[in-house]
């Protein structure tokens, strides 16, 4: 294997280039909870992305990567899912709060200058295995940014965890790993097996705690070695019943827990390379969810948002203006696409518009059928102002998320 592509030599030294992996659901999902909600002044919820991008920069700075990808997760059923159908079959769905910031948080991945990954049938985890494995063998050190324990399995001589904790992220290597646990990495998944997981619904060995779990592994070596020599060992009876009785369960537990390190995705280097942020796409994205303190921090102040529509594209969708007392006929009963600022509220059919303040439009925005972005917040805040809201007969986000979650 030629490194040379690889590593930087200085003074006789050689530095391994580094590669950021990110499993954006867990860093997503711990910047959701941790930190208070924010929205848009169009009342999107925005503090995950907000906390994703703080707590993924903090990163950038301090191990300045050469490559950079991150993983998300599907929502299709899984290879695990196939093998085991209770599988996360405990889970709860995703906050429709949180659920809407995901296409936020993988276009501001990609505008970041990040790889975006997926895989069908995959999870992110076996996608960021297979990611971390291939790029230690073309002698590139991986550290994998998440708030998951899972990945602790995947640590070894070129592959580093960055744990996030609450308030502090700590760097486990194998040396880190054996001191907080005792065992090697490699044997981590065997911990698992026997424990079980409850956030996964992943069985175990009944009545098998993680204490008991990393003293078997510690002692035995491996699951293996245990299931192979308990029987005649110290062990206690009651703990030798308990093995002898989840032996099949510690093998399928082991099976669902153990990262594939073989996903079908291409590994190829060049494909994750970093090379700056897009700062176009950065301060759209930026100015939208109203991050102004980021746009500070990239540097993006004096850009302007483009406008991609020509004279001709403008021309088609120009609509004729009707006065109010025009407008309830107009668009009774019809569906009428419509927004608001939270003090005036625009109406369009494609034919006709007309805007007024909000206490002048009580009576048409319950007598029509409204198109709007976001029904859910809208519906909320014009009800927080004693305005009577019609039927919903379409959700731009809503439907934009079921294109591509």
């Amino acid at each position: 294997m030629n490194n040379c592509k690889c590593n930087i030599i200085a003074n006789g030294v050689v530095f391994m280039k580094k590669m950021l992996i990110i499993d954006g659901n867990s860093i997503l999902n711990r910047a959701y909870y941790g930190i208070r909600p924010l929205t848009n002044k169009d009342g999107l919820y925005t503090h995950a992305v907000y906390g994703m991008v703080s707590i993924i920069q903090k990163q950038m700075d301090g191990l300045e990567p050469a490559y950079c990808v991150v993983a998300f997760d599907l929502k299709a059923p899984t290879f695990r899912h196939k093998m085991y159908d209770q599988y996360k079959a405990n889970r709860k769905g995703m906050p429709e709060e949180l659920a809407v910031q995901l296409p936020y948080a993988k276009r501001c991945m990609k505008d970041m200058g990040f790889r975006v990954l997926t895989c069908e049938g995959y999870e992110a985890d076996d996608v960021i295995g297979t990611v971390a494995k291939s790029a230690g063998n073309e002698g590139v050190h991986a550290y994998i940014l998440t708030g998951d324990r899972d990945s602790l399995q995947l640590i070894d001589e070129n592959v580093s965890v960055l744990l996030v904790k609450t308030k502090e992220t700590i760097e486990f290597n194998k040396e880190v790993f054996f001191k907080n646990y005792g065992v090697q990495p490699s044997v981590f998944v065997d911990v698992k097996a026997l424990m079980g997981d409850t956030s996964d619904n992943i069985p175990g060995v009944a009545g098998i705690g993680e204490k008991t779990a990393l003293k078997l592994i510690s002692d035995f070596g491996s699951m293996d070695s245990l299931y192979a020599s308990f029987a005649e060992s110290g062990l206690s009876a009651s703990v030798k019943t308990k093995l002898e009785s989840g032996r099949d369960m510690a093998y399928l537990s082991r099976d669902l827990a153990l990262i594939n390190t073989s996903a079908p995705v291409d590994t190829s280097l060049s494909l994750s390379e970093y090379n700056g942020i897009d700062k176009q796409g950065l301060f759209e994205l930026f100015t939208e969810l109203e991050f102004f303190a980021f746009i500070k921090k990239y540097g993006l102040e004096g850009m302007t948002v483009e406008n991609t529509e020509s004279s001709a594209e403008i021309a088609d969708r120009t609509v004729k203006g009707v006065c109010m007392s025009e407008a309830e006929s107009c668009f009774e009963g019809k569906p009428v696409a419509v927004y608001s600022d939270g003090e005036t509220v625009f109406f369009c059919d494609g034919e006709k518009s007309t805007s007024a303040s909000l206490n002048d439009v009580y009576g048409i925005l319950s007598k029509t059928k409204l198109v709007c972005h976001d029904y859910k917040t809208f519906y909320k805040q014009l009800r927080m102002r004693g305005a009577a809201v019609g039927e919903c007969a379409f959700d731009t986000m809503l439907a934009a998320y079921v294109v591509n979650s």
